[in-house]
């Protein structure tokens, strides 16, 4: 038809031609190639290290042959295309000398001592191992800490002998060799199938510790999990005249704060009892009209207390669980990961935290104190690992802390000076006498009761909670327990 306009390609079928016109980028990986760090020339003429020539074979018919005149292109340019992805695959890993850390092992001690410490990687990993009898400590890294420092390149391991009363060389750094004395260099390879099933460490938990260090987490193993090598000895209790002093004077002043903050408690219970002032005269001055009824043994003055008489059946995480038959306990200190997988194996800082190895005291309950970590983190196999039971989640809800409440703790510079007028007013008050000094807790201001205007967010988070990394064929994903409860929340 004239005045017609020309028939247009459909979008999508340009955009289909576009795909199959696209080809590959010969002379980029021609360029990477030539940048990569290869086998020196010496080598590659050695018939013992030599790489062998790559042939791929030509299979199968073809129903056309090409023409005479384009063969030789097109079969260089094929030639051309392979040989720059041989090229590219052929180069060596090359780490700088100047950034590189060296540890050793021994059949004596098993895990990375290290001897050359370079870099800030290593101001989160290790631990502080000091001998027995007294004298100078050494840093040894575990086993998911040794491999995550070889398998990024910043450490190499050597396999050698400790030093002895012949030869007190060995085992120590060498510039002549450029070495350890005695000691052979172990590859990434070799690091993992020693490293791998070692003190617990499983691939699942291996991946997971990995996936959260590159974010730039702060990861270390709870101290459940932590082997006995690296935990302190256990000093004798002192018995003299002195200690007992200290204990009783310690026992009495605990008893004296728990009696003060009882008596703060209750403080805002009086206040409450105005509210109950109808209830109460109502059941006064009336007949009891709830006799016959469950409510007939009311004794209370809020309309809490009412929803909590006539709850029959035991609810809240204060009632124990319905017993079962427990699993003999083995010896080793991850025998209790069999009968529960879920236990968390890590705790993990953001990486915004100000983490330092002094405060965090090997996962003592007063380096946790000092140190709060912001996840609890377990690895499981997700193809044979079932859902946790009522009595595995109860096992792991009982050995983490309680969750912080009100609003998150925001850490960094961005919300720093945030609220300047309230910083005034801290400065502005007046300061406290010596009597107040000494006696501190006249001072402390008797807790308010907290409304609960939106209980949603609280009992979607609960007050307890761990993440589990679940591993799915290498592929891992997150989830999070937590544990929440409704008698907690009044109902109205």
């Amino acid at each position: 038809m004239a005045g017609a306009p020309p028939p247009t390609a459909h979008p999508q079928q340009e955009g289909d031609d576009e795909d199959d016109e696209g080809h590959m980028d010969v002379q980029f990986i021609r360029g990477f190639a030539d940048k990569i760090q290869r086998v020196p020339q010496e080598l590659q003429d050695d018939p013992a290290i030599a790489r062998p020539k790559i042939n791929i074979p030509k299979r199968g018919e073809k129903d056309f042959e090409p023409l005479a005149e384009t063969v030789n292109l097109q079969e260089m340019m094929l030639q051309n295309s392979r040989q720059a992805l041989f090229d590219a695959l052929q180069g060596v890993r090359g780490v700088a000398s100047k950034s590189l850390s060296h540890a050793l092992i021994t059949p004596a001690s098993p895990f990375p001592q290290l001897i050359i410490s370079r870099g800030h990687v290593l101001d989160t990993l290790g631990i502080t191992v000091r001998p027995a009898g007294g004298g100078k400590g050494r840093i040894e890294l575990l086993p998911e800490e040794a491999l995550y420092l070889a398998e990024r390149g910043s450490l190499q391991i050597w396999n050698g002998m400790s030093p002895t009363q012949e030869e007190p060389d060995l085992g120590t750094w060498s510039e002549e060799e450029f070495g350890v004395r005695g000691a052979v260099e172990m590859s990434v390879l070799e690091c993992f199938s020693a490293f791998m099933g070692m003190e617990g460490l499983s691939w699942q938990r291996y991946q997971a510790y990995a996936y959260l260090k590159r974010l730039g987490y702060t990861v270390q193993r709870t101290r459940r999990f932590i082997p006995a090598h690296f935990l302190p000895v256990e000093e004798p209790v002192k018995t003299g005249v002195v200690a007992k002093i200290a204990g009783l004077w310690a026992r009495l002043c605990g008893a004296v704060s728990r009696l003060l903050a009882a008596a703060r408690a209750h403080l805002p219970s009086l206040r409450g009892g105005v509210t109950g002032v109808g209830l109460a005269l109502g059941r006064v001055f009336s007949s009891n009209p709830l006799r016959a009824t469950i409510l007939g043994s009311w004794s209370g003055q809020t309309y809490s207390s009412i929803f909590t008489h006539i709850r029959f059946i035991p609810a809240g995480h204060t009632h124990p669980v319905p017993s079962r038959l427990s699993c003999a306990a083995g010896n080793s200190q991850y025998s209790s990961l069999v009968d529960n997988p879920y236990l968390p194996f890590f705790h993990v800082w953001k990486p915004v935290t100000s983490w330092s190895k002094a405060k965090w005291d090997r996962g003592s309950p007063a380096g946790l104190a000092n140190q709060r970590p912001d996840y609890a983190i377990a690895a499981v196999e997700s193809r044979n690992t079932p859902m946790p039971t009522l009595w595995q989640l109860n096992e792991v809800f009982h050995c983490l802390p309680d969750e912080p409440k009100g609003p998150p703790r925001r850490v960094g510079p961005q919300y720093e000076n945030r609220r300047p007028h309230l910083q005034r007013v801290e400065e502005e008050e007046a300061p406290a006498s010596w009597f107040h000094r000494i006696v501190p807790w006249l001072r402390v201001k008797a807790p308010m009761e907290r409304q609960h205007s939106n209980p949603m967010a609280e009992m979607r988070n609960g007050d307890r909670a761990f993440i589990v990394a679940v591993n799915d064929s290498g592929n891992t994903g997150w989830v999070r327990f937590g544990r929440s409860g409704f008698e907690s929340f009044p109902m109205v």
